[in-house]
């Protein structure tokens, strides 16, 4: 019972890493103490158990927060909001508990337990859309470990962070196999000491200005009709001085109409600042009507949208948010609860292979909120991209650390492709990012606001860009594979 109990407050300590508390240290020890009561655990069941309350004490308070947009928002009452995120919390834990288990089957080595976490974070990403929320390394941005993402990304530093937190453990077995970890943790560890000294984009022009538009305008009236023209005439006001020759950007879905609806008021926005050397970016809802029928898109455009130029001007949001826009099985279980008829939520995914956007001749990579998320999906998109753009409105989630988590996670993509990342929304974290992951400059939260500043178009490819996920999963593999092999010597 002791040790079930310390694995539940292992993973209570795990969130306390990340944003907005940033003890980093301390997934170290979450880590570490998760992997001890494993190697204590009795059988591969109990290592399960253990596992399991492990990720329930990290997602319980992680992702706490998940609450406000069902309560507030969703007009879901609280005392169905709460259990409905432990539901949710138990079971996202389920994949600790798979890693505890497999681990301890394979041997109880440090080497099967960070191979198995990878592998399981990895899955956990894109199971039913996915969520990948969390992840170890994003807690390591503001580190010396963070030169490591451009190389292998989100996935190496999740590795490395742990491996070295298990390896400091004496495992209850397998002599060798923790001389193997060990090794490993040390290969890693020089890893990180050598990407201090490495580069692998260029700045490829003059620095851009650019001004980014806070309207913070309160989630509980957004999307009332009465607010559509008050909407309008905030953003236009807040745009109306911003200087010549700037790139001008609306949050995700700033005019809540669509833009067949207010096309009119939107060109004139971008006509007006293109008269002054300027352009224009902003979210807003699409509707597009064809022989199929009617679908509806979360979208970015770059306006005016019939530039003359041939190049592309709109982007379709592609990971939607289950039961935020889109419900699964909504045939079944829309109508239950109002959470579940949101305005919002019969969104469409856009395709693919949708190219990037442009504006003031830079080739600009889109994402809209929780598509930032994805690792993999940035990365290809940024390949020809001179700066990376995600806009979004974090007001679902209140004053909790959702917003903060989000924007700390936003910040580990600018890392991985080595390019300068610009975040407008609604209610913060409005913010340019430099092609390291730090913070240039920001708006406070909750405030009314335009965020003046510029970026450095770069060019080049970094080596997480080219290979994706696929190495560090093999190495993964590799690792466990070991760890079975030196087991009990």
């Amino acid at each position: 019972m002791r040790d079930r109990l310390l694995a539940l407050i292992a993973g209570l300590l795990f969130p306390l890493a990340f944003a907005p508390y940033d003890l980093w240290p301390l997934l170290f020890v979450s880590i570490g103490a998760g992997y001890w009561c494993q190697q204590r655990a009795g059988s591969a069941r109990e290592a399960l158990l253990r596992g399991w309350l492990y990720g329930l004490g990290m997602f319980a308070f992680g992702i706490s927060w998940v609450h406000v947009s069902m309560h507030d928002y969703g007009f879901m009452p609280l005392w169905m909001a709460i259990p409905f995120t432990g539901i949710f919390a138990a079971f996202l834990a389920l994949f600790y508990g798979l890693t505890f288990y497999a681990s301890w089957r394979l041997g109880r080595s440090a080497l099967a337990f960070a191979g198995s976490w990878l592998l399981l974070d990895w899955v956990r990403g894109v199971f039913l859309t996915g969520f990948p929320w969390l992840y170890a390394g994003y807690a390591l941005i503001d580190t010396p470990f963070a030169p490591l993402a451009p190389i292998g990304g989100i996935w190496l530093l999740t590795l490395t962070t742990v491996l070295v937190s298990a390896s400091l453990v004496r495992p209850a077995n397998g002599r060798r196999a923790w001389h193997t970890s060990l090794a490993a943790a040390c290969a890693l560890l020089v890893l990180t000491a050598v990407s201090h000294t490495l580069t692998f984009t260029q700045t490829s022009g003059p620095a851009q200005k650019v001004a980014l538009v806070q309207g913070n305008i309160p989630q509980d009236i957004k999307w009332q009709l009465s607010m559509r023209e008050r909407t309008q005439q905030i953003y236009q006001d807040l745009t109306r001085d911003i200087p010549a020759d700037t790139l001008v950007i609306w949050p995700e879905s700033a005019l809540t109409d669509f833009y067949q609806n207010v096309s009119g008021f939107v060109e004139q926005e971008g006509q007006q600042l293109a008269e002054r050397h300027g352009g224009f970016i902003t979210g807003v809802p699409w509707r597009t009507v064809n022989d199929s029928g009617v679908t509806y898109h979360n979208s970015i455009a770059s306006i005016p949208l019939d530039a003359g130029d041939g190049n592309p001007r709109v982007y379709h949001k592609q990971k939607l948010v289950p039961f935020g826009e889109y419900v699964p099985m909504q045939s079944l279980i829309r109508g239950l609860i109002p959470f579940f008829d949101l305005p919002m939520s019969g969104f469409t995914p856009g395709s693919p292979t949708q190219p990037n956007l442009t504006a003031l001749g830079h080739t600009v990579a889109p994402f809209i909120c929780y598509e930032i998320l994805y690792p993999e999906q940035v990365a290809t998109r940024s390949h020809d991209a001179d700066v990376l753009l995600t806009i979004s409105n974090d007001a679902w989630f209140g004053t909790s650390a959702g917003p903060l988590q989000h924007f700390q996670m936003a910040r580990m993509r600018a890392a991985e492709t080595g390019r300068w990342l610009l975040r407008g929304t609604n209610n913060g974290v409005t913010a340019v990012i430099d092609h390291h992951g730090q913070v240039i400059d920001a708006l406070p939260q909750f405030t009314r606001d335009v965020l003046y500043s510029e970026y450095r178009p770069r060019t080049g490819i970094t080596p997480f860009m080219t290979t994706g996920v696929w190495p560090w999963l093999l190495l993964s593999v590799l690792l466990i594979g070991l760890g079975f092999i030196c087991r009990n010597k």
